[in-house]
């Protein structure tokens, strides 16, 4: 039974439903624009990502190589060749386009070491010149997709035979901030050489036969808009202010707009004056480690930068899974810190390690099982903003062991190539003399 309404009400009511049916066509489309939006981008997108043809190449490195870090800068300065410099809105929103990534993995299949490279395939013959060019004694050979350790694997982990452990790298402070880098461990002297990535082959190289650890290094080329955000913080140190473009021109030292206004200033603004110009002089006077921290940021910017994830997995079978081999990947991590500087640490929210809270071990699984997912699908990390690494801390964390680095189960070269002398006869020069 409907109870007798007040007649405002009523007419409240009548009023609402004549405005409703007047503008509904209007209001319901605006509420959902937003949500049509979302969806419409993240199916485009997908639907681009899931187009790329990805390579997987493996490179085997000679038992004799020199090269320090220094020329893995140069490989990855090629990777950024790929970048566009802007996407434009059609682009972006209609055909779904972003920028290309690329993986560097090192890998250890039951202590056998590898280094891989997975590129989209129109990038394949850029990324394997770059190689050579740098490494010319390098192999470089493409693997079957069965041949994928990562195909090879169930498309769920874990599960009732293998046990997993992984989590991602990201950086303590802001991305300006650089890690340590190679140079830190160079010496002039061969035998006094440190390789940072030796401690990391070591612990690779004595896994048991049926333990496997992935290193993957996810990278994606990145704009300029990182470096200016690096200068803001530049400026904000020295306690400088905004630079701004003036349209005067300079005047024995002092624009013509300031000389023209000078006489009708308050003295407050010469106070102001006063105090830039004693800014000027402030690098004098700061600590030798705020010297060391503008210092390192303005050599992070000065090279080329990349949006990087740094992912790991362990894999084991359940009945041997052993969480010390764990500990000793982040261990590895931990050489490339400085505490006035940066660092890199576990993302918690990637953590497979412990949780609290009711439903633990459900919990668990699924974030092993998302970390496996994101390492297969190459997704970038889920922290915002994704750190980013500069080609001399990619360099740094990603390179080609040298010399010094004896691990016995690294894949190495045993013989050098070499080319053909140049009188060697042709096999349509002898047909002529039969």
């Amino acid at each position: 039974m409907i109870p007798n309404l007040p007649e405002p009400v009523v007419m409240i009511l009548k009023n609402m439903g004549m405005i409703w049916s007047n503008v509904w066509w209007v209001v319901l489309p605006a509420f959902f624009a937003p949500f049509f939006w979302y969806w419409w981008n993240y199916y485009i997108h997908f639907k681009w990502l899931v187009a790329i043809r990805w390579k997987l190449l493996e490179i085997k490195i000679p038992k004799d190589i020199l090269q320090t870090p220094r020329a893995m800068e140069q490989i990855f300065a090629a990777a950024h060749a790929p970048y566009s410099y802007g996407l434009r809105f059609l682009e972006i929103h209609w055909e779904g386009k972003g920028e290309y990534s690329m993986a560097f993995e090192l890998v250890s299949l039951g202590g056998e070491i590898h280094l891989y490279l997975r590129t989209p395939a129109q990038f394949q013959n850029l990324m394997e010149s770059a190689i050579y060019s740098q490494y010319p004694n390098a192999e470089v050979s493409e693997v079957d997709p069965e041949d994928d350790y990562v195909k090879k694997m169930p498309k769920v982990l874990p599960n009732k035979v293998f046990q997993t452990h992984g989590l991602e790298f990201v950086l303590q402070k802001e991305s300006c901030y650089p890690i340590r880098t190679y140079i830190s461990f160079e010496d002039p002297v061969e035998e006094r050489r440190v390789d940072p990535i030796s401690a990391l082959t070591e612990l690779m190289s004595k896994l048991k036969s049926e333990e496997q650890i992935w290193v993957q290094f996810l990278i994606r080329p990145t704009g300029g808009d990182w470096k200016d955000e690096c200068d803001e913080l530049v400026n904000k140190m020295m306690g400088r202010d905004k630079k701004a473009k003036s349209p005067s021109t300079p005047l024995f030292g002092v624009t013509l707009q300031e000389a023209v206004r000078s006489p009708f200033e308050h003295p407050s603004l010469e106070a102001k004056k006063e105090e830039r110009k004693n800014n000027d002089f402030k690098f004098l006077v700061l600590s030798p480690t705020e010297k060391e921290a503008l210092e390192g940021i303005e050599r992070k910017t000065a090279k080329l930068g990349f949006d990087t994830t740094v992912r790991f997995i362990y894999v084991d079978h359940r009945d041997s899974f052993s969480r010390d081999n764990v500990m000793g990947v982040m261990g590895v991590f931990r050489q490339f810190s400085t505490q006035n500087l940066n660092l890199l640490r576990p993302y918690k929210p990637t953590m497979t390690a412990a949780v609290h809270g009711l439903f633990k071990e459900t919990r668990l699984d699924y974030r092993r099982r998302v970390i496996f997912e994101r390492y297969r699908d190459l997704s970038m990390s889920p922290k915002k903003p994704i750190p980013i690494l500069n080609i001399e801390e990619l360099a740094t964390i990603c390179h080609f062991p040298i010399t010094a680095v004896t691990s016995p189960q690294l894949q190495r070269i045993e013989s050098k190539k070499g080319t053909p002398p140049p009188n060697l006869p042709l096999l349509e020069d002898e047909r002529q003399y039969e």
